[in-house]
Formats: structure tokens, sequence, C-alpha cells
């Protein structure tokens, strides 16, 4: 491990190799207390490594047991069939059960609830702004509300409740997807944090089984039962979440400490953060010494950087395993702010005056044609990924699925764990081919499952869709998820993530219309919505073509500058 102190005054840096504590300044001479750095070349970032396992393990059961589960609606709308939800709306001579009535009313209750994915930019705004523990504990608040309102209402048979109980757990399923990202940003960056990001997320994915589990369940206990049990372990478990999150809280914040002999304690916890824990574009003493070609660590162009100089609470905490040393100095034009710099350095500076995205003013970042692609791409296909799992249970009783029990419907859910098979795959295309190539493969198994979906009456054959659709869910998430990180700064991160899940709860909307179409026009054939759903991923290849094109600009000529600058450091050496 090389471990680098920089002076607050800006004196050069002293590095030292193999120490593992920062060592102690007189306590006498306040001016030239210094700041550790520490930079691990071979875990680049993170909490303490007990504190980053238990926060992994958490965060990965409320994704599969809660977060997961708000997606997975078949069973549960089932479960409200069978408890007799939204029965009064059929008539009296309509003797089968359940009845487009009641039927389009229990598929409202969820298509409603999707719409808090609208709030998604201002739940990634408040994250980015006040942290993880805030909105963990937020979470905590929406799923116990929304977990009690389901008990109160599967009880008392106030079938009107369920909309607002449902909403309320969409908060929770929407803030905690947040913390694939967020969780991902403990690990190192590169193919570390890319499998914690994209095994989070495959998790969310699985997460579907849930409810199938609680409705095989539901056939010997009353769903009240069951619903009240559902928040008890939903309170142990993101209340362990949130509290690993106020551990890493305090490890990344250890100035926050009231007690001085607490925080100078704390120091050995720091020194375990591996990665620079404070590095901001504020952070004045950071000017040298961390990387060998002696350009300053911040990396923003004077004439060009809009960067908040104010740093809060949660920059620390997604900042510090932040992107390499050539990738945050690659835009830096102040190393010889004071020396004029030779007409060869200038021309170079011309011919390149391309501007790495993170190092971007935040709001253009997000108006950044790579963010506009992917969200475009992300919103069609979230928007059609929402669109399967609400309507998989109507579109299978239209093929015949209620004549065998519901069999298929149990093996679309069965097979959504699947998955995490997956991940291998991900991870092998992300290293080798990057990230453009991952969203074309989203795209090629959409529309392998989508030609399976309308192209054949015969459930057997669906079985394949099935397995096609589980594993476009998990590169769907995983790509576009840990796209984010690679190329937005830690600042906007959860706004990114939240205009992301906007985008596609917006584009959304649409399937209320469509499925009340299919279901009381149409008699419950599916058919027409899902052949425009096939059709819309034909656009979507460009769109990925788009991603992958402007990460290639970003490693072309993102290093532009900081080749320049090598050259006209050694000029002015010569000189």
């Amino acid at each position: 491990m090389v471990r680098t102190t920089v002076s607050r005054q800006g004196g050069e840096a002293d590095q030292e190799a193999g120490d593992d504590h920062v060592g102690q300044e007189p306590a006498a001479d306040k001016t030239s207390q210094s700041v550790p750095v520490v930079v691990d070349d071979e875990q680049g970032g993170g909490a303490k490594k007990h504190v980053r396992t238990v926060l992994l393990v958490s965060t990965s059961l409320y994704m599969f047991l809660y977060a997961g589960a708000f997606f997975g609606y078949g069973p549960m709308q089932l479960m409200l069939e069978e408890s007799g939800a939204f029965a009064s709306r059929c008539s009296p001579d309509e003797e089968e059960l359940p009845c487009p009535a009641q039927t389009s009313m229990l598929l409202n209750v969820q298509f409603v609830a999707q719409l808090t994915m609208i709030s998604s930019p201002l739940l990634g705004a408040g994250c980015d702004k006040y942290g993880p523990f805030v909105m963990i504990n937020i979470s905590l608040l929406m799923g116990t509300l929304g977990l009690a309102l389901l008990t109160a209402s599967t009880s008392l048979g106030i079938d009107n409740m369920l909309f607002p109980a449902f909403i309320s757990l969409g908060f929770m399923a929407n803030i905690s997807g947040l913390f694939t990202v967020q969780t991902g940003l403990v690990f190192p960056q590169g193919r570390s944090r890319n499998r914690a990001i994209s095994s989070l997320n495959a998790l969310f994915d699985a997460g579907a089984i849930t409810y199938l589990v609680l409705w095989y369940i539901s056939k010997s206990v009353p769903l009240p039962t069951i619903s009240g049990c559902y928040l008890g372990i939903f309170v142990l478990v993101v209340g362990a979440a949130a509290i690993c999150w106020r551990k890493v809280t305090r490890i990344l914040n250890p100035s926050n400490e009231d007690d001085e002999d607490e925080e100078q304690g704390s120091n050995d916890d720091v020194d375990d953060v591996a990665g620079s824990v404070t590095n901001t574009p504020a952070d004045e003493s950071v000017k040298e010494g961390i990387c060998e070609s002696g350009i300053r660590e911040d990396g923003a162009p004077e004439e060009s950087s809009g960067v908040d100089a104010t740093p809060t609470s949660n920059d620390r905490a997604v900042s510090f395993a932040d992107a390499s040393c050539l990738e945050t100095t690659s835009s830096s034009d102040q190393l010889f702010s004071d020396e004029v710099p030779p007409a060869s350095a200038n021309r170079s500076r011309r011919a390149s005056s391309y501007i790495k995205i993170a190092d971007r003013l935040p709001r253009r970042q997000l108006l950044s044609g790579q963010y506009i692609a992917l969200a475009s791409f992300f919103a069609f296909h979230q928007a059609r990924n929402i669109w399967i799992l609400t309507t998989t249970r109507d579109f299978l009783a239209y093929l015949g699925d209620d004549e065998t029990g519901n069999k298929y419907l149990s093996i679309f859910t069965l097979l959504t764990p699947v998955s995490v098979l997956g991940l291998p795959c991900v991870d092998a295309i992300l290293f080798k081919y990057g990230y453009g190539l991952g969203l074309q493969v989203v795209n090629v198994l959409g529309m392998a499952q989508g030609i399976i979906q309308v192209s054949s009456d015969n459930l057997n054959v669906q079985v394949v869709g099935f397995i096609f659709y589980s594993f476009y869910r998990c590169f769907l998430f995983s790509v576009s998820f840990s796209c984010l990180p690679a190329f937005l700064s830690g600042q906007v991160l959860g706004k990114g993530y939240g205009f992301l899940i906007l985008c596609g709860g917006v584009l959304g909307l649409v399937n209320i219309p469509l499925s009340n179409v299919a279901v009381n026009l149409l008699g419950g054939n599916f058919f027409i919505p899902n052949l425009l759903y096939l059709l819309g991923c034909i656009p979507c290849s460009c769109l990925a073509w788009r991603v992958g094109r402007g990460f290639k600009r970003e490693k072309k000529e993102g290093e532009l500058p900081v080749l320049a600058r090598l050259r006209q450091s050694k000029m002015l050496g010569a000189g």
C-alpha cells in the first residue's frame, strides 16, 4: 500500500510505503498539520472490510425480500383475489371470479404505485445531499407504513386502502433501488464495484419470488397474518442496514465526533478506508503528490469547473472510491497556472477541447448525449419490464394457465432467480467489450423473449421466453446501473439514478391504458401491446451504440489533455 500525505500549506508530498498508519504530527504545531490521503492500490476505496461485508449482506436481504418483491406483483395479485379484494366491483350475475372489473382494479393498484418512480430524481437528489443513512431511514418508514396499511386493508376488508399501501411500498422500493449503486460505491472502482452492483441488482430481480413463496404460505395461513409477520421481518432487516450505514458514515466522517478522544481513536478506521475519503474539488490541501505525473488531484479546469465547492456529507460517502488517478486528472489545466505554456501545448489544448463528462457542471452531465442516450434506452426497457411483470398473470391466464392451477405463473416467478447465473456473463462482457455491447445484449434478450411471447400460444414454449426474460432483467439493471458511476461524478450520481427511474416511470404511464384496452376491449388478449413493445426494441439498438461510442470517446479524448500536460512539463523543465 502507498500512503501519500499532503500538507495543508500546499507543501511537497511526503510518500511512505508499507506503513499502515499515518504518522502523528506534533500537537503544538497546528498550522503544519497534514491531511492523510490513503491510496491503496489493492482495495481502491471503501469502509472497513467487516462493516462493508455486513452492509452488503443486510442490503442483499432487503433487496431480495422487499425491494424486488414489489415488482413481482403476479403472486400478490393472486393472494388479493383469493382474499376478495375488489370483488364488490363484480356484478351479481358474474359468478366466476375474478371478473374483468376486479382484475382491472387490481392491475391499477400496481400501476398507480409504480408512478412513484416519478419521484426518483428527488429521492436521488436527497441521497446526494443528505447521504445514504437518512435515505435508508426514510425507506424504513415508508416500508413500515405500506405493510401496516396492507395488513389493515386485508384484515378490515377496506379495498381502497390498497392504493396508499402499495404507493408507500413503491416509495420504499425506489429508495431501496438507490442502494444498489450506493452500496456498490463502498467497493473499489473497477470489476469489484461492478460485481457488487450487478449482484445486488440480480437479487433485486430475484426478489420477485418472494410473493410466490408468500402465496404458497397463504394457502394455510391467512393473508393478514402473513402481512403482519412480513412487516416485523422488514423492520429487523432494514433496521440492521440502517445501523450499518450509520457506522459507515462515522468511519467516513470522523470529524463529526463530539469527543476529540474518540475522533483520535477513529484514525485507525480512517486508515482502513482505502482511497481518498474527503477528496473534493474544494479541498485545497490536495494539490499534488497523488499521481506520479505531478498533476493535481481535483482534475477540473479553472474556466469550466462548476462543481459546488461546499462538500456535503454524501460527497464523502460516495467519492472515496471515485475514478482512478488518470480519470480524475484528465481535464486539469491548472498544473502550471503560474507559467506561460509553450505554443505546442496550446496547440494540443486547442486540438482537443473535450471535457470528460464527470468534470462538467452537474446539469451538463445530465444533459450530455451519453446520459440522454442511456436514459432513453433504460426508460423504454424499464417500462417494458414493468409491463411484463404486471401483466404476466393475466397474459398466461388468457393462454389457459388458470386451468393448470397457475402452474406457469409459478414457473415464471421461480425462474426469476435464474438471473443470478447471468452475473459471470455480465462481468465478462463489461470487462472485455464494454458497456455498449452490454446494452446491445439487453436488446437482443428482450427481442428474443418478445418474439416468443407474440408468436406462440403454447404455454410450454413460453417457458423458454421466461428464461430469456430472467437474463434480460439481469443485464438491464446490472449494465445500466454499473454504467452510471463509470462516467458521472459522485456529486450527481444519485440524481442520475433518479432520472433514469423517472424516465422509465413516465414512459410507463402508457401501461395503464394499454392494460385497460387489453382486458376490457380485447377480451384479455395482450398480443397487440406485446407486439408494440417488441417493435420498440429495434430503435434501442441505436441508443446502445450511442452509449458505446460515448465511452470510446471518453477514453480516447479524455487522455489527450494529460499527455499534452506531460509534454508541457518536459518542455518547461528543459527550459
